[in-house]
């Protein structure tokens, strides 16, 4: 058997259709299919069966897809062995961005990176933090940053920082938000948060402890479309302790007291058990010591 079939077995069977795992693996449908139809006679083994959406797994091909796993992270394994002995770390690694690149430090990554590791290179991809942990796991990325907790088992995480958020509001409403009740607050327009960012499940959980209902709501899915709408007195929204700092100190915005502030965590995030390839290892090193200045 080779390793692309081993690789498109994995693919259809976190994707369960065909097509979308040809994407993946840049393969065609009929490709898939054959690398497939391969890989079943030369273990003997049905591996999908079909269904109304697509496929799914059988009995044995649920038990073998791990094996093809595991086969696949040796051979990824052995590739970055290689390049270890040869004296240098080489090759790409894809990192999430769940906020501005300022924020997660990435100059100074990438300053250090070049420094240490001139060979590897970062492909840089900005998403919600759910987006990112879902990519995560399906290995169109190699690790990531992102806020809130990780739920999954089988992703790890570092705990970089712990940064607080705050509603903010326009600052010609600095009178009003400062004695504001739930009342007041809900007759305001709130800038909701896109739906795979965990601040939008935090903007909810104060909603119900404070007994808010938002009179109106402007969904938004970027933190610089977000600040921009409070300066400019649209809403109501969840701004990060930095860049609260400098509204309030700017004139451009004021802090509504009832709801306080809310630390939330950002973690660095990857596959378990692959901190000891070279590339990803590399970065791991870099990003510790970038937090840690």
């Amino acid at each position: 058997m080779e390793l692309y079939q081993l690789r498109t077995f994995v693919a259809v069977a976190e994707e369960g259709n065909f097509t979308r795992a040809g994407r993946r693996v840049h393969a065609t449908q009929p490709a898939v299919s054959a690398h497939i139809k391969a890989l079943e006679e030369e273990l003997g083994v049905r591996l999908f069966d079909r269904v109304p959406r697509g496929v799914e797994l059988t009995q044995a091909g649920a038990e073998l897809v791990h094996d093809a796993i595991e086969v696949l992270a040796a051979a990824n394994a052995l590739k970055a062995r290689a390049v270890t002995l040869g004296g240098e770390v080489a090759g790409q690694v894809a990192l999430g961005l769940c906020t501005d690149p300022a924020f997660l430090k990435a100059t100074s990554l990438i300053d250090l990176m070049s420094e240490r590791f001139p060979k590897l290179s970062l492909k840089l991809i900005q998403s919600p933090s759910g987006v990112i942990l879902s990519g995560i796991r399906a290995r169109t990325l190699d690790a990531g940053f992102v806020f809130s907790g990780n739920p999954y088992h089988d992703l790890e995480s570092i705990k970089l920082a712990e940064p607080r958020y705050s509603i903010l509001g326009a600052a010609r409403w600095r009178d009003e938000l400062a004695v504001a009740d739930a009342e007041a607050l809900s007759a305001f327009t709130w800038v909701m948060p896109a739906s795979h960012s965990p601040f939008r499940e935090l903007q909810l959980e104060i909603f119900n402890k404070y007994g808010i209902v938002p009179a109106r709501t402007i969904g938004a899915d970027s933190e610089e479309v977000i600040r921009a709408l409070v300066a400019d007195g649209k809403g109501l929204a969840l701004v990060r302790e930095d860049e609260m700092k400098a509204m309030l100190d700017n004139g451009q915005a004021a802090e509504c007291v009832l709801v306080g502030r809310h630390p939330v965590e950002v973690n660095f995030v990857f596959r378990k058990g692959e901190d000891s390839l070279p590339s990803l290892a590399a970065i791991i090193e870099l990003v510790r010591r970038t937090w840690e200045r």
